[in-house]
């Protein structure tokens, strides 16, 4: 799906959008195997607005933006990688690196389309340069504001 670069970098600025790449970790046959990675997107919680429906509007309008974002990111061309976006999470998050600010969180795991065990090379974390470049050039900052 298209996005504007400049409205989401104003929306990225506007609700301290985050990003961050970690392990994708599962367990095969018995052994800890490193399977893709896990893009997490945040944003923050407006805390301007009364805890009620119109909040909870707010929070679920966040998270179908990220939700845009992150599909936004998935190779056109068929690839053998696969972005997967897991379910909507209501639930606020709090991280360090924010000051406890609340924050929607959208999580999305990349992996190997073809087999989902098949371990991650050491290489492959460079193929993700890609989508890096593209999260900043949506104004997305890696970890925090």
């Amino acid at each position: 799906m298209p996005i504007d670069p400049a409205q989401t970098r104003t929306w990225a600025e506007e609700n301290k959008a985050a990003w961050e790449l970690v392990p994708l970790i599962e367990m095969h046959r018995g052994a800890r195997v490193q399977v893709g990675f896990e893009l997490e997107l945040y944003a923050r919680i407006p805390t301007g607005i009364p805890p009620d429906a119109e909040r909870r509007d707010a929070v679920v309008g966040i998270w179908d933006r990220l939700r845009q974002i992150a599909e936004s990111l998935a190779p056109e061309e068929p690839k053998d990688d696969r972005l997967e976006v897991d379910p909507f999470d209501a639930a606020g998050r709090l991280r360090p690196e924010t000051g406890f600010a609340p924050e929607v969180l959208l999580k999305a795991r990349i992996f190997h389309a073809s087999d989902y065990f098949e371990p991650t090379g050491a290489d492959e974390r460079q193929h993700l340069r890609p989508l890096e470049e593209r999260l900043h050039e949506l104004g997305l900052r890696q970890r925090t504001w």
